[in-house]
């Protein structure tokens, strides 16, 4: 790499250098030092102004090399890991391979600098994702073309540098950590879903975020359970309340999709269980391309115990539902699982929460378990149970106390990067679909759990059936009014409704 003619800002503190970023490059062309005029070809053009979109600044070292800085979440300097950004403007001798008499190939090297987190999978061989006009399938650099290490021009930070070979002139190229999922592309999604008409798929608004997005409620079961009066059994499901987070959000479409098919177990399952999910808790942070934090700078999962409704709007309504849900006898909230993605660890794995009743804490392993049997990428090993006080605020830890013992809270996490397969080494990197994947089999694992696999060999396969007229009505319909932090007396609120025994599970 070029040495740098002056010195490179510093990065790596919560502010340092990046207090100077106010907002995402827009069409930024870089110019050499000393040139007057029009941008020609090969001034490389950098923008981050569309959906997801994160880049704050580009420093040019050479013709060849460009220091990258990833804008801070907004009014949050501490968190910058997620980049999406697009290059254009490329020229002949950017995009050929040009090889001089000493085999050099001429590449252009891009470098991260201002990560905010030391450990990365980047170590582990993960590389960015690419995508072009031409070829519009993301994949992943090449790992030999990844480099991440300490830096002595950015005070000894971690830095990302890739080296990359444009091929097309007339491409524009994208670079992200990790495969995108944007907000539009969640409500086409959901759109997509609602024209299908289907009797067992509901989709409400539960709130908006503070910038008038919606935050989406789907119940996916038989219509049956949804009369007046049904008991039910809920299994409730969010995903996104960290927005660069993004395999979560393929894991939850993967759930849903295979919930809603005409699969024999997934028919099944809403014979016998009311999903509710909330694919998506931090809408504004996945629109503006934050990693962790809402357009508010916070980070919302540490705000469960009393969340506000002006400032985590999302976060109270689905509280206040959920707070609802327990307080009304005809329902048992027998799980809470949240969707997160892992920056440093390989595999999907669970965590749980560890309670003084030995028999409860050792039902609580029955699920993941069961999971680890299902899905050759979920490692049992790497679940852990804890109740560290930085997690006290989290969704996972808050319900973990607030239910009673019928109740089961995790968190599921999937790598960023990859998988290993039957006690190897090799790392088995992660596709759209892989992810997708683990949440089909996430979806099936309740078959085993509440040991429904009888009841699958009688079911046929009828055609799907369509809604006719108005939908029943809503058990948990959006809330109107504010609600207790805490539940009612429990009582015997539970006695009438079937629980099954997770410990005889196997």
């Amino acid at each position: 790499m070029a040495e740098r003619s002056q010195t490179a800002p510093e990065a790596g503190s919560d502010m340092g250098n990046d207090d100077a970023i106010g907002g995402n490059v827009s069409k930024y062309v870089v110019l050499p030092t000393g040139y007057c005029g029009q941008p020609k070809k090969g001034h490389l053009i950098f923008d981050a102004c569309f959906e997801s979109g994160n880049l704050g600044r580009v420093d040019q070292v050479s013709e060849f090399e460009f220091d990258l800085f990833i804008r801070p979440d907004t009014c949050n300097p501490r968190f910058r890991v997620w980049f999406n950004f697009t290059v254009e403007n490329v020229k002949e001798s950017q995009v050929r391979e040009i090889v001089d008499p000493f085999s050099v190939v001429l590449r252009v090297i891009f470098n991260i600098v201002n990560f905010s987190k030391t450990k990365s999978l980047y170590r582990d061989g993960m590389a960015p994702m690419v995508k072009s006009t031409s070829r519009p399938k993301w994949q992943r650099l090449p790992p030999k073309n990844v480099y991440y290490y300490r830096c002595p021009d950015h005070r000894k930070n971690y830095v990302m540098s890739f080296a990359f070979c444009f091929d097309r002139e007339e491409d524009i190229y994208q670079f992200a950590y990790c495969y995108p999922y944007t907000y539009t592309r969640f409500q086409h999604y959901l759109d997509s879903l609602q024209k299908r008409n289907m009797d067992y798929f509901f989709r409400e608004q539960l709130g908006q975020s503070v910038q008038q997005r919606q935050l989406d409620l789907l119940t996916i079961t038989s219509p049956d359970n949804l009369r007046e009066g049904a008991e039910q059994k809920v299994v409730f499901i969010t995903g996104r309340v960290h927005p660069g987070e993004t395999p979560s959000s393929f894991v939850c479409q993967g759930i849903i999709d295979f919930l809603i098919s005409q699969h024999p177990i997934a028919r099944v399952l809403r014979e016998h269980l009311v999903f509710k999910i909330a694919p998506m808790l931090n809408p504004d942070g996945v629109y503006l391309g934050n990693y962790r934090c809402s357009l508010m700078g916070f980070d919302l999962n540490r705000h469960w115990l009393d969340p506000s409704p002006w400032a985590h709007p999302t976060l109270h309504g689905v509280k206040q539902l959920i707070i609802q849900m327990y307080n009304d006898p005809k329902t048992s909230l027998e799980f809470y699982i949240d969707i997160h993605a892992h920056s440093t660890m390989m595999n999907g794995f669970m965590y749980g929460n560890i309670f003084e009743d030995e028999e409860r804490f050792q039902r609580q392993a029955v699920f993941p378990k069961l999971l680890c049997q299902n899905a050759e990428d979920f490692s049992y090993s790497s679940t852990s149970f804890n109740r560290d006080a930085v997690k006290a605020g989290t969704g996972r830890r808050f319900l973990g106390g607030l239910l009673d013992h019928t109740s089961y809270c995790y968190t599921l996490e999937v790598s960023f990067y990859s998988y290993t397969i039957g006690g190897t080494t090799a790392a088995v990197p992660y596709t759209e679909e892989a992810y997708m994947k683990l949440g089909r089999n996430v979806a099936r694992t309740f078959l085993d759990y509440y040991r429904l696999n009888p009841m699958v060999e009688k079911v046929a396969i009828p055609m799907p059936r369509l809604r006719k007229g108005k939908p029943p009505s809503y058990k948990h319909s959006l809330l109107r009014g504010p609600a207790s932090n805490h539940p009612n007396g429990k009582g015997d609120k539970k006695s009438s409704v079937n629980h099954k025994d997770p410990s005889n599970s196997f």
